[in-house]
This record gives C-alpha cells, sequence and structure tokens, in this order.
C-alpha cells in the first residue's frame, strides 16, 4: 500500500483561474484525492491535496501543465504533515473544512 501524503500546491500567475479550478477538480477526482481550494485570486490558486503518494505526485505534474492553453509559470509545492485531510474551501460549497 502506497503512503498518504498531504501538499500544499501554489500557483502563480495563471491567466484562467476558473479553467484551473476546473481542472484540477476534475484531475483530483479520477486520481481519488482530497482537494480544497485553500485560496483563490485573479492570478493566484492555492490547493491543498492529500492520498496515496504517487497520485499526489501526478496531481502535481498535472497541475505544473496546466488546462491546455493556460500555462501555470510559477508553481511551489508544500508537503504538510499527514495528521489528516485537507483543510481549506471544499469544492461545490460545502463550506470550510
Amino acid at each position: 500500500m502506497s503512503r498518504r501524503e498531504r501538499m500544499r500546491l501554489e500557483l502563480d500567475g495563471c491567466t484562467a483561474v476558473d479553467a484551473i479550478l476546473c481542472f484540477a477538480h476534475e484531475r483530483a477526482a479520477l486520481m481519488g484525492l482530497e482537494c480544497v481550494v485553500v485560496e483563490a485570486g485573479a492570478a493566484r490558486v492555492v490547493f491543498e491535496v492529500a492520498g496515496p503518494e504517487p497520485m499526489v505526485g501526478a496531481f502535481e505534474m498535472a497541475c505544473s501543465l496546466g488546462p491546455a492553453g493556460c500555462p501555470v509559470p510559477v508553481m511551489r509545492c508544500l508537503p504538510l504533515s499527514d495528521h489528516g485531510g485537507v483543510s481549506g474551501w471544499k469544492e461545490g460549497g460545502a463550506g470550510w473544512v
């Protein structure tokens, strides 16, 4: 069984934040990851993601490529201690978790 990992991804310089949010939500669902939006601004998105280590790495790679026509110029990946799930704004209006 894979080790569980938590990661904070900070994406700066995004030209289409809505496209990045949709892309990340779809990829996280495909990979079976917990993913919440911690921050979303005009050119910045921050996610916290948790799940099996290989899938978190794959999510990081997918986000670095971004959706077609929407490159992510600056991306920082910060490992978080794994003491549960993720915290932030839950997609779909479920509120803070």
